[in-house]
């Protein structure tokens, strides 16, 4: 979804995104981050392609198998923080217990709270106390800008980046995450980067386009050499939105995990009406829709992941939308998908009260499956 991050108070929470153990779901968030609603983008451009960088040879650590993984792990994700009502209705609502959580610390006023996120603290944060209790099931997914606000009218940011300066903030997020026992995390680095409502958003040229994949992969290389390290590393655009060729600023195979797209039941462009069978084959196909993103993500031999998905209160309770996502998942490679339930910005919560026809259809689908995974 469109979001642009907004200012915040220190010691509050917005509802971020949680998993089921073998399933992704949504966690807290700071007060931070704030989704906005954003209308399509801009015309196709033609495509100049970055060079595409060679894994590296050595293999890392094998992760453990509950949490989400670089392949088919399907993890089932939910927004919501620990103990929480809003994640106790999803949890009573889907049937599923939610042990994976994607939150946000993306707005950052310095480098210094960019490098120490909120989420590691062990007094105003619930997250240390909850992987603690499960670090081989409870899965946390973080959402990091690539800079800090006071970066932000910085019109070097990137090359400055691609030269290393910012490697000493990079390596310290790292230290802190793996300190605070997140070393396993899955890191959304520089998410949605194909729109403009993040201050580290990709920029309008191809030269700009290029050199953020670059600092992604400085940023990345900084953070994986940090012992303990085992971070999978999610590079995920925003569906239906600024239709730059995604070849332009991809950081290359080696710096990236999983291939990501945040995609809503709804559009920049003509859909069918709800329930109408030809709805979902339109969302889909659109252009930087979910079948070009998956498409990309199968030439890099990437898994795929949907970090923020769910159905949007003007458009409608769109359990067909959601059963198609179900089976979508289903039948391809995905990582993990995590319905975007913070309760706000004219998104569904999964609560049978508000969204009756998406939770029967999450049932179905993606609540089923759950459990035949964990009962394996």
């Amino acid at each position: 979804m469109a979001r642009r991050r907004q200012g915040c108070g220190a010691g509050h929470f917005l509802t971020g995104v949680v998993a089921l153990g073998l399933f992704v779901g949504t966690g807290a968030v700071t007060a931070c981050t704030v989704p906005v609603r954003r209308d399509n983008g801009v015309p196709v451009r033609s495509s100049t392609t970055m060079p595409v960088s060679v894994p590296h040879g050595a293999a890392r650590p094998a992760r453990p198998a509950l949490l989400v993984q670089a392949g088919d792990s399907k993890r089932a994700c939910i927004s919501g923080t620990p103990g929480t009502s809003a994640l106790r209705l999803a949890e009573t609502a889907t049937g599923l217990t939610f042990n994976c959580i994607v939150t946000y610390s993306d707005a950052d006023p310095t480098w210094g709270t960019w490098a120490d996120p909120w989420i590691t603290s062990r007094t105003h944060a619930p997250f240390v106390a909850w992987v603690a209790a499960d670090p081989k099931g409870h899965q946390l997914v973080d959402t990091q800008d690539l800079i800090p606000d006071s970066e932000a009218k910085n019109l070097n940011w990137t090359a400055e980046c691609v030269a290393g300066e910012f490697d000493t903030y990079a390596t310290q997020y790292a230290k802190n995450m793996i300190a605070a026992g997140f070393g396993y995390s899955v890191i959304r680095l520089g998410h949605e980067m194909n729109g403009t409502w993040e201050i580290d958003d990709v920029g309008t040229t191809v030269a700009e386009w290029h050199e953020w994949g670059e600092c992604f992969a400085q940023e990345v290389k900084a953070m994986r050499a940090v012992p303990g390290a085992h971070f999978l590393f999610d590079w995920n655009v925003n569906g239906r939105y600024r239709n730059i060729p995604l070849a332009d600023y991809y950081p290359g195979n080696a710096f990236v995990d999983i291939i990501g797209i945040s995609q809503y039941d709804e559009s920049g462009y003509y859909l069918p009406p709800v329930g109408s069978p030809a709805r979902w084959k339109a969302l889909a196909s659109e252009p930087m829709g979910l079948d070009v993103v998956y498409a990309f993500a199968r030439l890099h031999h990437k898994p795929l992941s949907i970090p923020e998905w769910a159905t949007v209160v003007k458009i409608g309770d769109d359990g067909n939308y959601v059963a198609h996502m179900g089976a979508f998942v289903t039948s391809h490679d995905v990582a993990y998908q995590a319905w975007f339930n913070v309760g706000n910005d004219n998104i569904y919560q999964l609560n049978r009260t508000e969204a009756p026809h998406s939770v029967a259809a999450y049932v179905r689908t993606i609540s089923r499956r759950a459990t035949k995974l964990v009962a394996k």
